[in-house]
């Protein structure tokens, strides 16, 4: 992706050197990949003051994850750059992006899951899905994403949370993967969670709470019981970002 840029805009003159230090550990779920493209991205933009629009930030930092991941997800990618909940038209090269106006928790739990740790788990997770659904099914799924579009813009995390629990297609695919999925999604709606899924490709999962307490006990207890059933997991809270990708510090 660098070297895209470079002959994209002409900075050959330059030697560039790129230095990845993150805390998203790689196949997990949480757009390791994407990281990386957006914050390359988003720092060789400022760098060299290109003036990339959003739409070519966002075909920049998917190039870079296409190498790294097989295929540029754009969705991975998009959440990295601009924070907030993003809704990407890919037909127009289109970025919408709602902000929320408060900070919201979400809890996440990593099982160690040895099979799915190679460099092209995100590719195999994607093979599982289906090419075709039924219409019963497509109705079902629009229904839900509709639900979780009213939430996002009304942000109420109830209904967001119903509506990410929600899903016809990818879940029931991708939950074979991952140990105890259907135990521990049950644990976690009856202690209290608004909303609980797979995050990207997993095995990773999340969960939502508007209270970090609440959110944090109920990710310990989703925590302990893959560890009492011979799971090695491990979870952390984090928030949906407000500004996606920033530069932290500028030395010239």
């Amino acid at each position: 992706m660098a070297k895209r840029f470079v002959e994209e805009f002409s900075v050959d003159a330059y030697d560039i050197y790129i230095s990845v230090n993150k805390g998203v550990p790689p196949a997990s779920g949480l757009g390791s990949s994407g990281a990386t493209s957006a914050a390359t991205a988003y720092a060789l933009n400022m760098l060299f003051d290109a003036g990339l629009s959003e739409e070519h930030l966002l075909r920049l930092a998917g190039a870079g994850e296409a190498f790294t991941a097989g295929a540029p997800h754009y969705d991975n990618v998009a959440a990295s750059l601009f924070g907030g909940f993003v809704i990407l038209d890919l037909a127009r090269g289109r970025v919408f992006r709602h902000v929320p106006r408060r900070k919201i928790p979400v809890a996440v739990v990593t099982p160690r899951v040895g099979s799915l740790q190679g460099t092209r788990k995100t590719e195999y997770a994607r093979s599982l899905l289906p090419k075709q659904v039924s219409l019963e099914t497509h109705v079902r799924q629009t229904s839900s994403l509709a639900k979780l579009l009213y939430g996002i813009l009304t942000e109420d995390l109830r209904i967001i949370g119903e509506a990410v629990t929600t899903d016809y297609i990818v879940e029931p695919c991708r939950a074979k993967m991952i140990p105890f999925y259907d135990d521990i999604k049950q644990l976690a709606l009856s202690e209290g969670a608004y909303g609980f899924n797979i995050c990207g490709a997993g095995p990773s999962v999340f969960l939502l709470h508007e209270d970090v307490t609440v959110v944090s006990r109920i990710a310990d207890e989703v925590k302990e019981y893959l560890t009492e059933r011979g799971v090695e997991a491990w979870s952390f809270i984090s928030y949906i970002s407000l500004r996606g990708a920033e530069a932290l510090e500028v030395v010239r």
